[in-house]
């Protein structure tokens, strides 16, 4: 019985390290996008609009 609460536990924390940097991960995914849209406006030269509605 012990190997099975082990086992459990094993799981549980497993899922719950898997979800906080899933987590992570889609927190920072707004930023990246911005950051990738700044990137390609410089590459091609444009001028920042200064109208960001569309990035928020």
């Amino acid at each position: 019985m012990d190997s099975a609460n082990l086992w459990i536990l094993a799981a549980a924390g497993t899922v719950t390290t898997i979800l906080f940097v899933l987590k992570g991960l889609l927190d920072q995914l707004p930023d990246l996008a911005k950051s990738w849209k700044q990137a390609k406006r410089a590459f091609r030269g444009d001028e920042p609009s200064g109208n960001d509605s569309d990035e928020a």
